[in-house]
């Protein structure tokens, strides 16, 4: 009966068990032990709730609870799984009975249905998971629990909020407030995680307000304190709680709604736009950049056509070109890099998250119609699918296509190093970073002259060809076999056109252009 609820992946994994992690072992050992068969089972919790768990003559707390159910009398197997709550809100499973509980732990928690009162999906999926990603109480149980994640919002109100930052900060050092809208593995948390790394080197104390969290928060927390707005922050408090000539640096137009209470609070602030124009109004971001703009926070672009695209709905805007800071990378990686690599067939890579943007498809087809002419050639994107992605993936890896996926990987530069060409397909994208990181490593790209940042800045790097062009896409990509030569000339350039230092440094002197007190 015990094996309706035993998961034996995760009875390994959480338990550290490897091999010896099969249903024999919680038979003999693991209920005794207190072990949980599965996520949405609680050995301990059960047998504590019910005391009679062994009254009808079950081995195990789990057989104990199954047999009671089919008898129709609700038992609760986890405390954040409330069997007689689920049933109520969920009117739809009433003619399940008791069973109803059966159905969150097969169904509900992919439907992102909520167990019980003290747990909420839709909060949980939108603050802390990857792009995509499902079982949010599953994954709130394997790490989110251990990560001091919370399985619910948690409202702290202005005082404390206030409190928690003053105790937060170090007095004696100035502060500065890195916000940005979330914590992904994309272009923009990355980026403010290198502010934060710099600007602690030059002496500052970054504090990071994030509006929602993700994959990388561990890293923003080891970065420095942060606070993630989703989780019950109250903004005006946080911002109460530091020194008044604090400054804030938002990092991505995405999170222009934050500037108003930023000025309000009479905190110097500016913002730094990194998306295209054509996205800001898509995801009418516009008119929050505007609030923000009147209320005195200085916005910046990061790419001239940015500027003058927003010209007629926000005036003249200042440029400020991002610097790149390469990420850290072993030389073990780049020496397994090499080692993949192996035979000098071509590769091509791509990265970012995948999906219409990012133009992933384009990739696709690309690849297939550089395969069908050098057959020996491998492809590889970096970067997290989406579900659209990955149904493509699927059907070209079922083709034949020569495709690796190795999702997103902190060790880049190898991969990129890897590579003899990098595939820039998106039909919108105002850097790509990546594509400088892969210039950085000697890599030179082909792109499709797109809704790009980078248009007119590619001399050196790479070159483009017109959108829909398959052919001279194709036959770009081809030549691009760079000999050590090319490489090292192609790394000069990129250590002379993107240095990180003096984008911090003018990220800083913007700050004395910021209008002191929004109230005038």
């Amino acid at each position: 009966m015990e094996e309706a609820l035993f998961d034996q992946r995760f009875y390994r994994q959480q338990h550290g068990l490897g091999d010896r992690g099969r249903l024999q072992h919680y038979l003999r050992k693991g209920d005794a032990q207190g072990l949980d068969p599965s996520p949405y089972f609680s050995t301990r919790f059960y047998k504590a709730r019910y005391p009679d768990w062994n009254a009808q003559g079950a081995r195990t707390a789990a057989a104990d609870f199954l047999q009671r159910i089919a008898a129709g009398e609700a038992r609760q197997p986890h405390p954040l799984i409330d069997p007689v709550w689920y049933a109520a809100n969920n009117p739809d499973l009433a003619k399940l009975g008791a069973r109803a509980v059966l159905h969150f732990m097969a169904h509900g928690d992919a439907e992102r249905r909520a167990p019980s009162a003290s747990f909420d999906p839709a909060f949980y999926q939108r603050c802390y998971l990857a792009l995509e990603e499902g079982l949010p109480f599953r994954h709130f149980i394997l790490q989110g629990q251990s990560l001091g994640y919370l399985p619910r919002v948690v409202e702290r109100g202005q005082a404390a909020s206030r409190n928690a930052m003053a105790q937060g900060v170090q007095p004696g050092k100035p502060v500065i407030i890195l916000a940005a809208h979330d914590a992904q593995p994309a272009g923009v948390p990355l980026l403010t995680l290198d502010f934060a790394a710099v600007l602690q080197a030059r002496g500052w104390q970054p504090v990071i307000v994030l509006q929602r969290a993700g994959p990388l928060l561990q890293r923003f927390r080891a970065a420095a304190p942060v606070h993630v707005l989703a989780e019950g922050w109250d903004l005006s408090g946080l911002l109460a709680g530091v020194p008044a000539d604090t400054p804030v640096v938002v990092n991505t137009g995405a999170a222009a709604a934050l500037l108003p209470v930023v000025r309000a609070a009479g905190l110097p602030c500016q913002l730094l736009i990194h998306e295209m124009a054509e996205y800001l109004r898509d995801q009418d971001l516009l008119e929050d950049l505007r609030r923000g703009q009147a209320a005195g926070a200085l916005i910046v672009a990061s790419m001239p056509r940015t500027a003058t695209a927003l010209h007629g709905e926000m005036g003249a805007l200042a440029v400020l070109r991002p610097g790149v800071l390469l990420p850290p990378t072993p030389l073990a990686a780049f020496r397994k890099a090499r080692g993949w690599r192996g035979s000098e067939a071509p590769v091509f890579i791509g990265a970012g998250h995948a999906d219409q943007r990012k133009g992933f498809d384009l990739f696709l087809q690309a690849a297939a119609a550089i395969q069908n002419q050098c057959p020996t050639a491998r492809f590889v994107w970096l970067g997290a699918l989406s579900v659209w992605a990955r149904d493509l993936a699927q059907v070209a890896l079922a083709g034949g296509l020569r495709l690796t996926l190795p999702g997103f990987v902190p060790d880049s530069l190898a991969w990129y190093r890897a590579a003899d060409g990098y595939l820039l397909t998106s039909r919108q994208d105002p850097g790509p970073t990546t594509v400088i990181h892969a210039a950085a490593m000697g890599t030179p790209f082909v792109g499709y002259a797109a809704d790009l940042g980078i248009l007119e800045m590619a001399a050196g790097i790479g070159r483009f060809v017109a959108p829909g062009d398959l052919a001279g896409f194709v036959a770009a990509a081809l030549a691009l076999r760079p000999d050590a030569q090319t490489r090292r000339a192609l790394r000069r350039h990129i250590r002379a056109e993107t240095g990180f230092a003096p984008y911090v440094d003018g990220l800083l002197a913007g700050f004395s252009r910021v209008v002191p007190d929004a109230a005038t």
